[in-house]
């Protein structure tokens, strides 16, 4: 007894030739055969950075230096700090980490409720923060500059 069906009475798929000759059929379209996600292999995605109000505490400065000390460190005495670490090694200002993730933190972009992703969504251009009529500043500066200068 076989798990799958018979082999038997089981539908042969068509080939491609008699595909075509069907009447009023469409064959399958490329972009749909691609799984999904996987038009992304190409794009590099840039290295990740600390929010502005977290990198504003110094927290990266201090993580670096510890990294710094560690390189310098022996083999011996790597794995005896990996064995017993010691506490406070960062002197970091509460008051500052407080401020930086109660008072100066901002809401990261996400999608709305109900918003459908789809690939390369995060690349296309934002509009909520632009209004019609609204002009660069260079913009501005060049206009500015040419109406100085009419003859009138």
């Amino acid at each position: 007894m076989e798990s799958e069906g018979d082999s038997d009475t089981e539908k042969k798929p068509l080939s491609k030739k008699k595909q075509r000759k069907i009447r009023l059929t469409v064959a399958e379209l490329k972009h749909a055969k691609r799984d999904y996600l996987q038009g992304k292999r190409g794009i590099e995605k840039p290295p990740f950075q600390l929010p502005a109000y977290i990198a504003d505490t110094g927290i990266a400065t201090m993580r670096d230096a510890i990294k710094e000390k560690e390189a310098n460190m022996s083999l011996k005495a790597k794995t005896r700090e990996r064995v017993q670490p010691k506490m406070g090694k960062v002197n970091i200002d509460y008051q500052k980490l407080h401020d930086a993730f109660f008072k100066f933190q901002t809401k990261p972009s996400v999608t709305g409720f109900g918003e459908m992703y789809y690939e390369g969504k995060e690349f296309e251009t934002s509009l909520k923060e632009k209004r019609p009529g609204d002009r660069p500043n260079w913009w501005k500066l060049s206009q500015s500059h040419l109406w100085r200068h009419l003859p009138g």
